[in-house]
């Protein structure tokens, strides 16, 4: 496939999803809150990038939309506990929009979970998140759900948080993903076009770039990115202890 191909998954592509459900007399809805009228809930999981969330951030602030962000504590491409990062964090949150838990079980040496096990690492690693980022956390993700059993909880709730795979959610709205950078069914804008009163829309913003890119070229630009942060540091820290940096 071309670069082409991938037009859509652009920073202008994601303002244009919002526009379009503007224009569709779409509400922006948070997790929790009484399921009236025409409404969307926007949802991101932060898989990759914090730096590309924080852009999506300010996109919807400019135009007037509220999203849940997911963070995962045990994230492989990006520290939560980094002072950077934390300040992306705290800056989405600023914008208006809400920090959920993007749950991991890979993290765990577990895949048939049952409830009181679930529950038990869910409420710590709200603890942890609550106390690193010093920010309410309401809402859970579950990152990768069908590698375990987790699709088979659909409380409303699952350890005092809004259980974003609740039966609710996914009996009651149209659901769409951009999961692995591309539609795997219906392009986005063609669902918003059909009108359907409920929809549950989850982007994932590591794939919403400045320019386009193939799902591979978006993955390679976050981690490069991250390792020339990580260098500059580095060098940063001899020069301004006046330390040798050999080469």
């Amino acid at each position: 496939m071309t670069k082409q191909d991938f037009s859509e998954f652009t920073e202008a592509g994601f303002r244009q999803l919002l526009l379009l459900l503007k224009a569709g007399g779409y509400r922006f809805a948070r997790y929790g809150e009484p399921a009236s009228g025409r409404h969307v809930i926007w949802r991101h999981d932060v898989d990759v990038s914090m730096h590309r969330a924080a852009a999506l951030a300010e996109i919807e602030a400019e135009e007037g939309a509220v999203a849940t962000y997911f963070v995962n504590p045990h994230c492989l491409f990006c520290n939560l506990l980094e002072p950077q990062i934390m300040a992306l964090v705290r800056r989405i949150a600023g914008l208006g929009h809400e920090i959920g838990l993007h749950f991991d079980a890979g993290a765990y040496p577990v895949t048939q979970w049952n409830e009181a096990e679930l529950v038990a690492v869910v409420q710590r690693e709200r603890q942890l998140l609550e106390l690193a980022l010093e920010l309410p956390v309401r809402c859970i993700s579950w990152h990768n759900p069908d590698l375990t059993n987790l699709l088979e909880f659909e409380a409303e709730e699952v350890g005092g948080l809004i259980n974003a795979y609740a039966g609710r959610f996914r009996r009651d709205y149209v659901y769409c993903s951009d999961s692995n950078g591309y539609w795997r069914f219906k392009p986005m804008s063609e669902v918003i076009a059909h009108g359907h009163d409920r929809l549950h829309l989850l982007t994932h913003p590591e794939w919403w770039t400045p320019e386009p890119m193939a799902p591979s070229e978006r993955i390679d630009r976050a981690i490069l990115g991250r390792a020339r942060h990580v260098r500059s540091d580095y060098d940063l820290v001899l020069q301004t202890a006046g330390r040798r940096n050999l080469k």
